[in-house]
């Protein structure tokens, strides 16, 4: 019975080792070079393994979670990413947040198809990202 138990648990435990990141990068009026980068830039951080980013014209809004046993390190992580991103690309206005809510609005934002609507919605989020309570 003890050795039935196990087969079942290892799996379990398997499947939660997994290396796998994922990094979504959407814009509007955007070239695929750019979005390419920022998706290998975000990609090479290793203490990232969720990310989000959307584009709108200059402005650039990168949500990502960092692994569960680095949340001591998230504000770190987030601000070299941050700096990272706007030396490769100045022109951009960027900001990176590590929040969870952030990273939900713009999963929501990535279903969205009115433009107008998404530029309002980011442009309310990067609001409220500076605000500090």
């Amino acid at each position: 019975m003890k050795k039935l138990a196990v087969l079942f648990l290892i799996p379990l435990f398997l499947i939660g080792c997994s290396n796998e990141q994922t990094i979504q990068v959407s814009g509007i009026a955007t070239d695929d070079e750019e979005k390419a980068g920022i998706e290998d830039v975000i990609r090479s951080d290793k203490d990232v393994y969720m990310g989000t980013a959307i584009m709108v014209e200059d402005e650039l809004l990168i949500a990502i979670q960092v692994k569960p046993w680095l949340g001591f390190k998230e504000q770190k992580v987030e601000k070299r990413l941050q700096k990272e991103i706007e030396e490769k690309y100045p022109d951009l206005n960027v900001l990176v947040s590590s929040d969870y809510k952030m990273h939900w609005e713009t999963q929501k934002l990535l279903e969205e198809q009115d433009e107008k609507k998404v530029t309002d919605e980011l442009k309310k989020l990067k609001e409220l990202a500076k605000e500090e309570t």
